[in-house]
C-alpha cells in the first residue's frame, strides 16, 4: 500500500485497530442540571467536530496524497454527509444495486480501483481541557472503513459502517491547534456484509465528536431489572464497567425527578450493583412510554441513562409485552435524506418519528443496520417498539446455497460477532428495543447461531429475530423449511432442529395469505413479517387482508411494511426550490436496480404518500361496527384507554350532512367494547361516518386530529330522473351517424364505431373520440404482470377498437347505434370481442358487452376514455375520496361528494404511473370554468380525471419530466384492477383482478351547463 496506509481493509482478520471496546451510548456531563437536560451539546465534556472539513477525492489509493504529509486541499465538504451527494462535485457516483454487489465477489479482496476520500480539519484544546482528562474521539458512522490520523500520526482503523468507533487519542493531542485527518475508503472486506437495499454512498455520514473523560471513569453501563409475576415490583440493578477503582453515587429517579433509589458503590472492573426495588413501577410500552433515569456521579462526571421497565416474553407462541398480547404495527426505516444521503440530522429523525406516531405506527425495524443512537432515544421517549438490526447483509452472495460462503463459514465468525456486539452494547439500555435482529438476507448458518448465542448470553430480555432466511417454499404442497432441508442427515436426526434452536420467532418476507395461514402460523412459533406490503409507488393495496389474519391469530405478531421512505437523490438547477428526484441508473452506474429504491410510504422529502394513509387506517387502535341501530367501538389498545379520543358521528344523505354529533370521550378500556344506540333513517344514499379524534394535544398532533374513522353505507339508492321526452333525430352524412337532441349533436363514425363528437350549445366537448380502453400506466406493483400485458400478441398498451359494422335505428323515440367490433392490435387475434350500443334520448347511454379471449392475462382496466378540451378543469364526483381509491386500496377514503380539479387530481409519484382513480362512483361531472361540460353516471364506476393520459404517463421515468397535456383525459371504468404489492410481494389477489371473460357495462353521459347550477339534489338528475 502507498505511504503509511495498511491493508486492514482487505482482510477480515483485522476489523479494528486501537478502537475502544464497544459500550453503551451516553455522554458525560459536568453537572446534574445539564445531565438532566440530556442535550449532548450542553455538556462541557462534548465537542462536536461536524461542519465543513477540507476534502480531497481520489479514484484510488495510488492517486492519494500521503495523509501524514503536506496535502493541498482545494475543496470543502460538509460532515456529516455522503460525498456522492455533494452537488456538482462529481465525487464518484451514487449507486443503487439492491441485492447485487457493486464489486466482484472476491472476498476478502476489493478492487484496487477503490475510491478514496481524505478529510481534514483542525480543532483546538486548551491546557485546562486536557488537564486530568482522556480525550476520546467518536465516529458514529463512516462508510465503509477509515484510517485515522491525528497530528501526523496514525491512530487507528475501523470498519462496520453504521456503528460507533471510539478512539482514545489522549497521547496524540496537545494544547492548542490539533490536526485530524480521516482517510475513508469506499470498499473494504466489510462491504460484503453491507449489501443492503439502498444507495451505496460513502464517507462520514454521522456525527464526529470528542469526549473529555476522567482518567478514572465508568466505561460502560448496563441497566438491568426483573419484574415479579404481577408487575407490581421491579428489582433494579446496574452492571458497571470501570477502567480503575472508582467510587460512584447511583440513583434511580422518575420522569418528574423524584428520587426512588439511591446507593453508593466502589467499583473496580466489571461489577453489578443492586439498587433495590421500584414498587408499582410505571411500565414502558409504545402506548405509555414511561421512562426512569439512572443517574451516576463518579469523579467529575454525571452520567444519565434513560431506561424503561418492561417485560417481553413468548408464551404459547404468542408475544407478550407486560403481560399483554401485542401486535406489531410496523414500518421498515432506512437512513435516507435526499440532500445528505445517509446523514440524518436530529430534526429529520424527529420528523420521521412524528409521522409514524401520527399514522398509528407502533414499531420500526431499523433496516438493515442500527440507526443513529439518538433515533432510539426518540423511540424511547415517544413510544415506538424497535427491532434493532445488525449491520449485516450479504445478499449478493449465494445465501441460499447449502454451503453459504459467509454465514455458514467459521472463517467469518469474528465479523458476525463484531457486528452483533457493537449493536447490542451500544443500544442495550434503550427501552424501545424489543427485538435483536442478526441481520438481513444472509442465509443461515453457524455464524448466525454464534450471534444468537451471544445475544442470549449477554441479554435475555429481548426477542431474537433471524430475518426470513428459513425461505419457506411458496407452494402449500411443498412445505419445506429451507434451513432444515440443507442440514446433513446427522443434523436432521438430532433431537433439536438446528435452525429452530436459535430463533424465537418465525419470520418471512411478503408471504402470501394462504401459506401464512396454512403453514407459517402452524409452526409453533410467533409469526412476524419482517417485511410485507411493498409500498412502492401507488401502493400498497393488500393491507386489510393481512390485518384481518393478524387479528384472527394470537401468534401472528404483525409485521413491518416495506418501507417508510422513498430513496432518491436530488438534482436540478435549483435543487432546494425545484428538487428533481433520481433513482437507480440515473447516474450512469452499473449494475443498478432502477426505481426499486423508490418504495416508501413517504416521499424523499417526507411528503405523505396515500399508502401511508392506508397504513394509518388499518393500524388505527380501534374497530367500529354498526348494525341494527347499534354502534360498537372496540379498543385495540393493550395498555391505555381511549379516553384521549372523542367520538364523532356524521350522517350524510346523497353527500349532504343531515346529522352530526359528538358522543364524548371514548373511555373504553384496553380490549373492551362500548355500545351506543343511534336512530338513523336510511333512505336514498345514506352513510354513517364514525370518527375518533384527539381531545388532547400530543407531541405529534393538536387536539382535534382524526386518529381514525370507519364509514358504513346504510343505503345506496340514488334517485335518477326519468329521461325527458324530447325529440331525438337521426341523420346520416358521408362519414358518420349524426344524432341530435335538444341543443346537442353527436356523431358516431361509420369506420371507427366511436362517438367522435359531442357538441352542445355550439361547444365541442371532445377533442378525440370516446374509445374503450384496457391500458393503465403500469404501477410499480404491476412490474411483473406488465410483462404479460405488453407481450407480443397482447400489447394491451397499443390496443384499440376495430369496427366491423355499425347500424343505426329509431326505436320508441330513441336512437340506437349498434357497433360490432373488437379490441386488439394489427397482425394479431382480437383481445376482446365487443358489441357496443349507443342509446340517445336526453342523454347518451353507452352499453357494452365484451368477451375476453381465453389466453389473456387479467386486464389492467376496462372502461372508456374521453378526451375533453382545454379548460375542462373542474371536477365533482360522488364516490370514494378525497384520496385515490381502488378496490383494494380505499381504507383512507370515504364515500362522499367531493370537488377537485384535473390538475389537483394527480399524485406525483417519483416514477410516473397510474394514480388518483376514485372507486365506486355514482356520478361525476367535468366542466370548464364557465360551466360547460359532461356529466357521467352509472350504477358504479371508477373515475379518473387528469392532464396526463395513460399512454403519455407510460413513456416517462421521472415525474419532473412530465409536461401536463392541455386536454383533460377522463376515464369511466367498469373496473380497474387492484393495486396489491406484487412489486416484491405475492401476486394480486384474484378478487381484485379483472379476469372475468364476460364483461357487461353501461353508463350515461349528459351534456351540462353548471353556470346556473341547481342544488345537487336536482342537478344530479
Amino acid at each position: 500500500m502507498p505511504f503509511g496506509i495498511f491493508d486492514y481493509h482487505t482482510t477480515h482478520k483485522i476489523l479494528h485497530v486501537n478502537c475502544e471496546k464497544p459500550r453503551a451510548y451516553f455522554v458525560p456531563f459536568s453537572n446534574e442540571g445539564d445531565a438532566r437536560d440530556g442535550v449532548r451539546e450542553y455538556s462541557e465534556y462534548f465537542k462536536t467536530l461536524i461542519g465543513e472539513w477540507d476534502f480531497k477525492f481520489y479514484n484510488n489509493l495510488f492517486e492519494a496524497d500521503d495523509p501524514l504529509g503536506e496535502v493541498e486541499f482545494l475543496e470543502k465538504l460538509d460532515v456529516p454527509m455522503n460525498w456522492q451527494h455533494a452537488f456538482g462535485r462529481k465525487y464518484d457516483k451514487i449507486q443503487y444495486t439492491n441485492s447485487d454487489y457493486p464489486i466482484p465477489l472476491d472476498p476478502p479482496n476489493v478492487p484496487l480501483e477503490n475510491p478514496v476520500g481524505l478529510y481534514s480539519r483542525s480543532f483546538t484544546l486548551t491546557e485546562e481541557e486536557l488537564s486530568g482528562k482522556d480525550i476520546m474521539l467518536n465516529f458514529e458512522g463512516v462508510d465503509s472503513c477509515f484510517y485515522l490520523y491525528v497530528n501526523n500520526k496514525f491512530v487507528g482503523y475501523s470498519q462496520v459502517s453504521h456503528m460507533t468507533s471510539e478512539f482514545n487519542v489522549t497521547d496524540f493531542v496537545k494544547a492548542g491547534e490539533n490536526l485530524i485527518r480521516v482517510l475513508v475508503l469506499k470498499w473494504c472486506d466489510g462491504t460484503y456484509f453491507e449489501d443492503q437495499d439502498m444507495f451505496r454512498s460513502s464517507g462520514i455520514f454521522r456525527e464526529v465528536y470528542l469526549l473529555r473523560r476522567d482518567k478514572a471513569r465508568i466505561n460502560d453501563v448496563f441497566v438491568r431489572y426483573g419484574l415479579n409475576d404481577d408487575f407490581s415490583r421491579a428489582d433494579v440493578r446496574v452492571e458497571l464497567s470501570t477502567n480503575s477503582a472508582l467510587d460512584a453515587e447511583i440513583k434511580v429517579v422518575s420522569a418528574c425527578g423524584a428520587e426512588l433509589l439511591k446507593t453508593n458503590a466502589s467499583i473496580s472492573g466489571v461489577e453489578t450493583v443492586e439498587l433495590g426495588n421500584v414498587e408499582n413501577p410505571a411500565l414502558w410500552s409504545s402506548e405509555s412510554p414511561a421512562l426512569y433515569y439512572l443517574e451516576i456521579k463518579a469523579g467529575a462526571e454525571y452520567i444519565r441513562i434513560a431506561f424503561g421497565i418492561k417485560k417481553v416474553e413468548i408464551k404459547n407462541a404468542v408475544v407478550y409485552i407486560n403481560g399483554k398480547k401485542v401486535k406489531a404495527k410496523g414500518v421498515n426505516r432506512h437512513d435516507s435524506h435526499p440532500y445528505l444521503g445517509h446523514a440524518t440530522p436530529m430534526e429529520h429523525m424527529l420528523r420521521d418519528v412524528m409521522i409514524m406516531k401520527r399514522h398509528n405506527v407502533n414499531m420500526v425495524r431499523t433496516s438493515h443496520y442500527p440507526n443513529d443512537p439518538r433515533f432510539l432515544e426518540l423511540c424511547d421517549v415517544y413510544g415506538l417498539y424497535v427491532c434493532d438490526e445488525a449491520d449485516l447483509e450479504c445478499h449478493g452472495s449465494d445465501i441460499y446455497h447449502t454451503n453459504n460462503m459467509f454465514s455458514n463459514n467459521p472463517e467469518w465468525e469474528e465479523t458476525y460477532l463484531d457486528r452483533a456486539e457493537r449493536m447490542l452494547e451500544r443500544d442495550k439500555n434503550h427501552a424501545s428495543v424489543i427485538m435483536w435482529s442478526v441481520g438481513n438476507e444472509s442465509g443461515a448458518g453457524v455464524n448466525h447461531k454464534a450471534m444468537a448465542d451471544y445475544f442470549r448470553r449477554r441479554d435475555g430480555s429481548r426477542i431474537l429475530l433471524v430475518d426470513d432466511e428459513s425461505k419457506i417454499a411458496t407452494s402449500i404442497d411443498n412445505k419445506i423449511d429451507w434451513v432444515y432441508n440443507r442440514l446433513t442427515a446427522e443434523e436432521k436426526n438430532t433431537d433439536t432442529n438446528y435452525y429452530r434452536s436459535y430463533i424465537d420467532v418465525q419470520s418471512a418476507m411478503y408471504p402470501g395469505l394462504e401459506i401464512t395461514e396454512n403453514y407459517h402460523l402452524k409452526l409453533g412459533l410467533p409469526f412476524f413479517m419482517c417485511e410485507y406490503c411493498h409500498a412502492m409507488g401507488n401502493g400498497p393495496g393488500d393491507l386489510k387482508a393481512y390485518w384481518d389474519l393478524i387479528y384472527k391469530y394470537d401468534n401472528f405478531f404483525g409485521g413491518c411494511v416495506w418501507e417508510f421512505t422513498d430513496h432518491a437523490a436530488v438534482k436540478g438547477e435549483n435543487p432546494y426550490v425545484n428538487p428533481e428526484f433520481l433513482y437507480g441508473g440515473d447516474h450512469g452506474e452499473f449494475p443498478h436496480f432502477g426505481a426499486f429504491c423508490v418504495d416508501g410510504l413517504v416521499y424523499p422529502d417526507r411528503r405523505i404518500h396515500t399508502g401511508l394513509l392506508e397504513v394509518k387506517a388499518v393500524y388505527k387502535p380501534f374497530r367500529i361496527s354498526f348494525a341494527n341501530g347499534t354502534l360498537k367501538i372496540k379498543s385495540l389498545r393493550d395498555f391505555t384507554s381511549l379516553s384521549d379520543l372523542n367520538i364523532f358521528y356524521t350522517v350524510e344523505r346523497n353527500g349532504e350532512v343531515v346529522e352530526s354529533a359528538c358522543l364524548g370521550a371514548a373511555n373504553i378500556a384496553p380490549g373492551k367494547t362500548k355500545s351506543f344506540k343511534l336512530d338513523i333513517a336510511a333512505k336514498e344514499y345514506t352513510t354513517l361516518t364514525v370518527s375518533l379524534k384527539q381531545n388532547v394535544k400530543t407531541a405529534w398532533e393538536d387536539a382535534g386530529y382524526e386518529v381514525g374513522f370507519e364509514q358504513f353505507i346504510l343505503s345506496d339508492e340514488i334517485a335518477v330522473a326519468e329521461a325527458k321526452n324530447i325529440p331525438v333525430k337521426l341523420y346520416a352524412d358521408k362519414t358518420a351517424h349524426v344524432i341530435t337532441f335538444g341543443e346537442t349533436t353527436v356523431r358516431v363514425g361509420y369506420a371507427s364505431g366511436l362517438i367522435e363528437s359531442i357538441n352542445t350549445n355550439g361547444k365541442e366537448m371532445l377533442t378525440k373520440p370516446v374509445e374503450p380502453t384496457i391500458w393503465r400506466a403500469p404501477t410499480d406493483n404491476d412490474r411483473k404482470i406488465r410483462l404479460q400485458w405488453e407481450a407480443n400478441g397482447k400489447n394491451f398498451d397499443i390496443a384499440k377498437l376495430f369496427c366491423r359494422s355499425t347500424k343505426a335505428e329509431l326505436v320508441d323515440g330513441k336512437v340506437l347505434v349498434h357497433v360490432n367490433g373488437f379490441v386488439g392490435i394489427n397482425l394479431q387475434y382480437p383481445i376482446i370481442e365487443m358489441n357496443l350500443t349507443y342509446s340517445f334520448d336526453d342523454r347518451i347511454e353507452i352499453s357494452c358487452e365484451g368477451k375476453v379471449k381465453n389466453n389473456m392475462p387479467y386486464l389492467p382496466r376496462f372502461g372508456f376514455k374521453l378526451t375533453m378540451p382545454e379548460g375542462c378543469e373542474d371536477v365533482r364526483y360522488f364516490g370514494y375520496g378525497p384520496y385515490e381509491s381502488y378496490e383494494d386500496k380505499r381504507l383512507a377514503s370515504r364515500v362522499g361528494l367531493f370537488r377537485t380539479t384535473a390538475t389537483e387530481n394527480f399524485e406525483h409519484y417519483v416514477r410516473p404511473q397510474e394514480n388518483s382513480a376514485h372507486h365506486a362512483c355514482k356520478w361525476a361531472d367535468v366542466t370548464s370554468v364557465a360551466g360547460h361540460g359532461l356529466y357521467f353516471s352509472a350504477e358504479k364506476f371508477s373515475l379518473s380525471v387528469s392532464h396526463f393520459s395513460p399512454e403519455y404517463l407510460t413513456g416517462f421515468k421521472h415525474d419532473f419530466e412530465l409536461v401536463p397535456e392541455r386536454d383533460t383525459t377522463v376515464i369511466i371504468d367498469y373496473r380497474t384492477s387492484g393495486i396489491g404489492s406484487a412489486s416484491c410481494g405475492p401476486e394480486l389477489a384474484k378478487e381484485y383482478r379483472i379476469d372475468e371473460k364476460d364483461i357487461k357495462f353501461n353508463f350515461f353521459i349528459k351534456p351540462v351547463f353548471t353556470g346556473n347550477i341547481l342544488p345537487f339534489k336536482e342537478y344530479r338528475k
